[in-house]
């Protein structure tokens, strides 16, 4: 075990993150963001995450982990992390999935209404939480793009934007946004064909 590395950070996850978001987190790098090796990535930065995984993704080895580097802090932690948005910001209407699909947005104020690719963090009837390579602000009207079969576009506002540090480039945005006139009966259709089968 590379006792030095902080397996956390290139996750880009918090110490007391759960399993399910570890198991997330590991399978967005490599998928959604096209960090494995036989999809255009870094064999380097790939090797990384697969050991960062190796190890926060076994509870024993996780637990060692955390007394060797952490000391003891993540696995005494038993509480969630603290939401560092307010809750008017980041309250939703409908019960939440872990969700990583990509898809692409756009926003009205961009005039050359370009698409930009992104990937889903979580998601819900009233919103989601995403990750993009390309800045976007809080208040934005965006178009979000989330499936070609059958075609369904979003609209929807930016309630908060966080940058978040990369070690191998520029940050990643990320934000959480509520979603406006969908077509409710459509998009659970949609839903319960990507097997979130609770929300329909």
């Amino acid at each position: 075990m590379a006792g030095n590395r902080d397996y956390y950070q290139i996750l880009q996850i918090s110490p007391k993150a759960d399993p399910a978001i570890v198991k997330a987190a590991y399978y967005a790098h490599l998928k959604t963001l096209k960090k494995h090796p036989d999809l255009g990535g870094d064999h380097e930065e790939a090797s990384l995450i697969n050991e960062a995984y190796e190890i926060l993704g076994d509870s024993e080895r996780r637990r060692q982990y955390d007394q060797q580097f952490l000391k003891g802090f993540a696995s005494e932690a038993s509480a969630p992390e603290p939401n560092p948005f307010s809750p008017q910001e980041e309250l939703r209407k409908h019960r939440r999935f872990i969700f990583q699909n990509s898809f692409s947005y756009r926003s009205r104020a961009w005039r050359n209404g370009k698409w930009v690719a992104a990937h889903f963090r979580d998601i819900s009837l009233s919103g989601a939480c995403f990750r993009s390579r390309e800045v976007f602000k809080k208040g934005e009207t965006l178009e979000l793009d989330v499936s070609d079969h059958p075609n369904i576009k979003i609209p929807a506002e930016v309630r908060w934007v966080r940058p978040i540090p990369h070690r191998f480039g520029p940050p990643v945005y990320e934000g959480g946004v509520e979603f406006k006139q969908a077509d409710e009966k459509a998009f659970r259709r949609w839903l319960k064909d990507e097997g979130l089968f609770e929300v329909a």
